[in-house]
């Protein structure tokens, strides 16, 4: 991972910390099924983290700012947008649901 990528998930996750190559900690990598097929998301965690730490339940979050946030250190082509947010959505659903167990 180039330093500028380090540079730019650690503005994105808000964290000041750094390794020893001075890059930020490492972002999480989670595999979600969109339409069918396997991606890996960058981030997912840390932004399910802020959210719940909002305490905000599925029906409360703000679906536009959490795909916007996601897409900035994602590629996800336009046409797949709608299928990203909801496959996003129901991720967090089970994550919320995980945390509260």
């Amino acid at each position: 991972m180039s330093k500028f990528v380090k540079k730019l998930l650690g503005k994105w996750i808000e964290n000041d910390k750094s390794c020893c190559c001075n890059g930020p900690i490492i972002v999480s990598v989670r595999k979600i099924n969109i339409d069918g097929k396997e991606l890996q998301i960058a981030g997912l965690e840390e932004e399910f983290e802020k959210i719940s730490a909002a305490g905000k339940a599925p029906e409360n979050i703000n679906g536009e700012e959490l795909i916007q946030n996601l897409t900035k250190i994602n590629t996800i082509p336009e046409e797949s947008l709608d299928k990203f947010r909801a496959a996003i959505l129901k991720e967090y659903e089970i994550y919320w649901q995980e945390k509260k167990a």
